[in-house]
């Protein structure tokens, strides 16, 4: 089933009954948007560890100073991209 976002405003209701997968589209550009499960479908355990899981690499920060740090460097750099110093 592909609804568009109108539709969706519409017929918020829709979602109480979901039987089958809902696709969310916008018009206009043709873009898929969201995609909502059916709630017997919808695994809490599941879509969380394959969620979690994509920035687990990219993301290892192991002491907190290093993130302060980290913070400090971005700041300072789009400071000195902004203004030129």
């Amino acid at each position: 089933m592909i609804l568009g976002i109108s539709e969706l405003q519409k017929k918020i209701s829709i979602f109480r009954n979901l039987t089958e997968t809902v696709e969310i589209v916008d018009k206009k550009t043709k873009e898929v948007l969201a995609i909502v499960l059916p709630k017997k479908e919808f695994k809490t355990a599941n879509l969380t560890d394959e969620l979690g899981g994509i920035l687990k690499s990219s993301l290892s920060i192991e002491d907190p100073m290093d993130l302060e740090t980290k913070i400090t460097s971005a700041y300072d750099q789009e400071m000195r991209e902004k203004y030129g110093k």
